[in-house]
């Protein structure tokens, strides 16, 4: 059995601070063609944090003193009616440290989970906190974040369980200030044909749906001594219907056949109605007086108990536009940034989403990618290193270890910058990276070893990706 083995190479010229520095979370479906009331799937949660602020330990972040208290669970935040039982086994935010660079501050974790659902279950599932490093300008600390991701298990319209697409950036990404950076968001698909798409986080507000004035109410079919006993707690759906009172030919004299609790009725008027021939009243001296009525409204009929749309928050406080400066756009999967400032954080928030086809404005997922961005100065050399890149992409097999080389050639002037680090910001799981060493032959050139053995669980294309840099 053959694994493809997919590298994807970046560089970046760079250049402080707190934890969090975004990330993403996906799920996928054990099996999509699974027709069981429980369907398996598999949450994996991949995040960047600061290094050495958070060390590189499984169980991140709370493996780190200090950060003891730091864990929690991804919360349903809407639609958890239908979680499918989440609610009764929810999954913390713990991940396991995949890689590390000293040189960039940067580390990376990731963890996979399987969980068992209802099959059709659909909610909105997110992981919240606060600790970016103080972002904008002027700079504001302390701000939210909110990733949340969409699980739907319902069957598409073809027929199957849908596997969303897959997609994350290094985080953070550095540009120079004044120059123009267009940073791709690299997405993929496992289901052929669907039509993948980026939007920016949104906050969308929750409505409550009032009760409709043709809604049916029901009657409880139940003795009259139950009836009457609910009726204070079911106000809202059962009305007790009082006897009429037919005083309108009553108003000044209480004839025969009026009812005796009409106001001109006096204590003549015996039973129901008046039974005396000329009429039960007496006739009394009358003095007009003018009053003024208050009326005390009435409390409300609550609507707790109707359905209640929840609020949907993508981005807490980096929703766009507000994190990032006025002329950023996003196009086709493709952020356009100019900073200009130097020494300025942004955070920014996006959604990919999957579609039937091209022409459906209905996503069957959503999958949440944030990541920061750092506005650095010009530096005294800005030309990016060259990787040397495997010209293919590698097929391996289960249980056969594998060892290749990735190499950077610096282009700057050895004087003026030099490359600091061939770093993982994406890796695959069981797989070693040796050390940075330059190659004895040309000192502009560094390369650094990687082993791997597959295993059987990693049958499928397995992702790596890596960034040369340089000071």
């Amino acid at each position: 059995m053959c694994i493809d083995l997919f590298i994807l190479l970046c560089s970046f010229v760079f250049t402080d601070a707190k934890h969090f520095n975004g990330g993403t979370i996906g799920w996928t479906p054990i099996n999509p063609y699974d027709n069981s009331s429980s369907v398996k799937i598999s949450i994996t949660q991949s995040y960047s944090w600061t290094y050495p602020y958070i060390k590189c330990l499984n169980n991140v972040p709370s493996s780190t003193s200090g950060f003891s208290s730091a864990n929690t669970n991804l919360t349903c935040v809407v639609d958890c009616s239908t979680d499918g039982g989440y609610f009764n086994a929810p999954i913390d935010i713990l991940t396991d440290c995949t890689s590390a660079s000293s040189s960039m501050n940067m580390l990376t974790s990731e963890r996979s989970k399987n969980i068992s659902l209802s099959a059709d279950a659909h909610f909105y599932l997110a992981y919240r906190g606060s600790a970016w490093v103080a972002l904008n300008y002027p700079s504001q600390h302390g701000l939210d974040w909110c990733i949340v991701t969409h699980i739907d298990l319902r069957k598409r319209s073809d027929g199957f369980i849908n596997t969303p697409p897959v997609a994350k950036v290094v985080s953070p990404q550095y540009v120079i200030v004044n120059k123009t950076t267009q940073i791709n968001i690299p997405v993929s698909d496992a289901n052929a044909g669907d039509d993948v798409r980026c939007r920016w986080s949104t906050y969308t507000t929750g409505y409550r749906r009032r009760k409709r004035s043709n809604t049916k109410e029901h009657n409880k079919q139940r003795s009259d001594v139950h009836f009457y006993s609910e009726v204070t707690n079911d106000r809202e759906s059962i009305h007790i219907r009082n006897r009429r009172t037919h005083c309108t030919n009553c108003t000044t004299l209480c004839i025969s056949g009026c009812p005796c609790i009409c106001p001109t009725c006096d204590s003549t008027c015996t039973g129901s109605t008046c039974n005396i021939s000329a009429g039960c009243y007496t006739t009394v001296a009358t003095t007009t007086i003018n009053t003024t009525t208050t009326e005390t409204p009435g409390t409300p009929k609550s609507t707790s108990t109707f359905p209640i749309r929840q609020a949907v928050d993508e981005c807490a406080d980096i929703c766009y536009p507000n994190g990032v400066p006025n002329d950023t756009t996003l196009s086709d999967c493709t952020i356009t940034f100019t900073g200009t400032k130097a020494g300025v954080w942004y955070a920014v928030a996006i959604q990919v989403e999957d579609f039937i086809d091209t022409t459906s404005m209905t996503p069957m997922s959503s999958v949440p990618v944030q990541f920061l961005i750092y506005v650095q100065s010009q530096p005294a050399c800005s030309i990016d290193p060259i990787i040397f890149p495997l010209d293919r992409c590698l097929e391996v097999q289960v249980g056969v270890s594998i060892s290749f080389n990735l190499s950077a050639m610096n282009l700057c002037n050895a004087s003026v910058a030099t490359l600091t680090d061939i770093s993982v910001s994406s890796g695959i799981t069981g797989m070693n990276r040796g050390n940075l060493t330059r190659l004895s032959t040309n000192s502009s050139i560094y390369y650094v070893r990687f082993t791997w053995t597959p295993q059987t669980n990693q049958i499928g294309l397995q992702q790596l990706c890596t960034i040369a840099s340089t000071r």
